[in-house]
């Protein structure tokens, strides 16, 4: 299962936001697996990866102190990494063509809808590695989900 977490100190024109990031295990859910595969088709910058926000995005919302981000993600950019989007019948909330690949939950200030950048990171590793561990190593690079193209704010309750 999808492990999220949410980071301060990662931006250093931005000390004090927040990030939700993102653990995919590569022998994982089917979700896990085809994100996984989505690092091939990202385009390279400055140590990490992004996807282009047309082609995938992360879905956010903070409810009752659970903070959840989705991955949502277009059948293309699946088809192009050789998934098959029938794997997976969940729609986007923000785009009903787009595949949902997965959900994440964890608990969350109810105020860190206020603090919380963009983008979501998404880490490829197996269970027995901790953020800790992704974090401070250099080599290993993220891939960087921005919000929907056409960003509601995030919803809180």
């Amino acid at each position: 299962m999808a492990r999220l977490y949410v980071r301060s100190g990662l931006a250093p024109d931005a000390p004090d936001a927040d990030f939700p990031i993102l653990v995919v295990d590569p022998d994982g859910t089917a979700g896990e697996r085809a994100l996984g595969r989505l690092g091939g088709h990202c385009y390279e910058g400055d140590g990490v990866f992004h996807l282009v926000r047309t082609d995938g995005w992360a879905e956010r919302s903070l409810n009752s102190g659970l903070l959840t981000v989705g991955v949502a993600v277009h059948p293309v950019l699946l088809r192009q990494a050789g998934v098959d989007p029938a794997d997976f019948p969940e729609r986007s909330a923000i785009d009903p063509d787009a595949v949902l690949l997965l959900s994440a939950p964890t608990a969350a200030d109810p105020a860190l809808g206020a603090r919380l950048g963009e983008p979501t990171a998404v880490f490829t590793a197996g269970p027995d590695v901790t953020l800790d561990q992704l974090l401070a190593d250099d080599e290993e690079w993220p891939v960087m989900l921005a919000p929907p193209p056409a960003q509601p704010p995030i919803s809180v309750s």
